[in-house]
């Protein structure tokens, strides 16, 4: 039987109005359960017709980015555009980033030279873009990841209208600056296609946990904003909702001291130029956007199940049996150390154990990505983040049984679920990825993100893309703790869910697995990598 389809934009079919909740509903639910049938009939990847890795500008001003900027706001800015968004690794790879697997003997064989951010990305793709307004100087402008420069998009009134489609509290002074995190579908959308619904807003919830842990770390407390007005502040910014899409804002500095950081110049607004000639669509997806950017119209039905803020309904287990974790290391995850060694190596996981310690370090700091992000964000983004939990399946942690078990982050310990003790567990791990690009087997540990899985009475479709950004956030967290303690973190979303769901005893609790990040020591890497360095 065919899968059903939304009817195009703008047809008949369609009307004038969006898709409902439960259509949408359908569609990202066929993302988490069946992602290699999302797209398509007859899908195919150009690979000669891809996007730019970054957004391109030609024209305007520039405003380089320095260290040790006199100006407090330009030093800071350069940390935390630099620590998260630049270009700043250059990796040799001669099978060209796609490695030969059993089921994929003669992949496509991409650049042997790759450029690389320092936070993870599926496929490498890097979706997210970021932009800043100048609140002191009234100006937005656009990073360039690859020569670490604010490109000046506008100023005046452009800068009051972000402000405004933020809507701040009345008399409360701006932050020295904002960082609007966007997605741009097409960098995603021409590998992954239907499933860059997901991974692209994971991605962005990758950079928006580590924009967070920068900005707080750089000029104090950071606030998230996520319940913004979608379409004012995209004109804003003068994007093109179909093409791109704001997501996040992170605020940065003290609004206590202003900033008269920014171009001193008006040059005229660049343009923007592309690498591709055509770009694919799909009905779906579009839709998809524009039910996250306005309320779909229309009667809710009345077959809306449990959401988001509902309670979780756990799996059985015995608190009895609960095992105990030593404490979590006390480590700096911004240390240039722990920076330098982050990375998804996957496939060189060597099958060594890891401590207990180092485990529960790795979750003590994905638990804490979560918590940072609830704190910082009081509208619904934080609400997933507080109902987004941490499971566990053991392959070979030393003193620790392997098997299947829950995460419970105030007692630092494991409490065995669905399945538990199961020394098959790490097999099951491996033969549930989509695609064989590396052993998971051979990794210490898997952690799984889960969050609740109907999103509709949690605030429609926009729940949705707040859930995927905290499962981001998660990720970023994970995968830093894992790099503290000198294993590697490889997230994946392509798996088989139902079957991972089913080893934790989540068939019928409402919850389920949306992301994995398998940990694990690593043998030698034959090619070479090295930093790019600011001037």
């Amino acid at each position: 039987m065919a899968k059903p389809r939304l009817p195009a934009p703008g047809s008949a079919a369609a009307g004038p109005t969006d898709p409902t909740t439960d259509e949408v509903y359908a569609y990202t639910s066929r993302l988490r359960l069946d992602p290699r049938r999302a797209n398509p009939d007859g899908w195919r990847v150009d690979w000669q017709d891809g996007p730019w890795p970054v957004k391109v500008y030609t024209g305007g001003q520039r405003l380089r980015l320095r260290p040790g900027d006199a100006d407090p706001l330009g030093a800071a800015l350069h940390r935390v555009l630099y620590g998260c968004f630049a270009i700043s690794r250059v990796r040799s790879d001669p099978a060209g980033g796609v490695h030969a697997s059993p089921t994929d003997p003669r992949p496509h064989h991409g650049p042997e030279v790759l450029l690389r951010r320092p936070v993870p990305s599926g496929g490498a793709m890097y979706p997210t873009e970021v932009y800043t307004v100048l609140t002191g100087t009234d100006q937005v402008c656009h990073y360039d990841p690859y020569r670490h420069e604010l490109v000046r998009l506008a100023g005046g009134a452009a800068a009051r209208a972000v402000r405004d489609a933020l809507g701040p509290p009345a008399g409360e002074p701006p932050a020295p600056a904002l960082l609007v995190l966007t997605s741009r579908y097409w960098k995603n959308f021409y590998k992954y296609g239907d499933f860059s619904a997901r991974l692209g807003s994971v991605d962005a919830g990758v950079a928006l946990g580590r924009a967070l842990r920068l900005a707080g770390a750089e000029a104090g407390p950071a606030r998230v904003l996520s319940a913004f007005d979608d379409a004012a502040l995209g004109a804003a910014l003068g994007l093109d909702g179909a093409e791109e899409g704001a997501y996040a804002v992170v605020t940065l500095g003290d609004p206590a001291v202003p900033s008269g950081f920014g171009p001193t110049v008006a040059d005229a607004a660049p343009a923007v130029l592309e690498r591709s000639r055509t770009v694919k669509r799909s009905a779906e997806f579009d839709a998809l956007q524009r039910a996250v950017r306005t309320r779909p119209r229309g009667p809710r039905p009345a077959s809306e199940g449990g959401h988001a803020g509902d309670a979780a309904v756990h799996p059985a287990g015995d608190p009895a049996e609960a095992f105990a974790l030593p404490p979590p290391r006390a480590v700096d995850l911004l240390a240039p150390a722990v920076l330098a060694r982050r990375a998804s190596r996957g496939r060189l996981f060597n099958g060594a154990e890891a401590a207990a310690g180092s485990l529960a370090t790795v979750l003590h700091h994905g638990t804490g990505a979560l918590r940072r992000l609830a704190r910082a964000c009081p509208d619904g983004l934080g609400a997933r983040a507080v109902g987004t939990e941490l499971y566990c399946a053991v392959h070979r942690v030393r003193g620790v049984p392997a098997g299947w078990y829950r995460f419970l982050p105030d007692a630092c310990a494991l409490l065995p679920v669905g399945a538990g003790p199961d020394e098959g567990c790490a097999r099951q791990v491996h033969e549930a990825l989509f695609a064989a690009s590396f052993n998971a087997e051979l990794a210490a540990f898997t952690v799984h993100v889960v969050t609740a899985l109907d999103w509709r009475r949690a605030g429609g479709p926009r729940a949705y893309r707040e859930e995927q950004l905290a499962v981001g956030a998660a990720v970023e967290g994970l995968t830093l703790g894992a790099s503290a303690e000198a294993l590697s973190g490889h997230a994946v979303l392509g798996f088989d869910v139902a079957r991972v769901d089913r080893a934790y005893g989540l068939d019928d609790s409402g919850s389920g697995t949306q992301a994995q990040v398998c940990v694990g020591a690593l043998r030698a890497d034959p090619n070479w990598e090295i930093a790019v360095m600011p001037r």
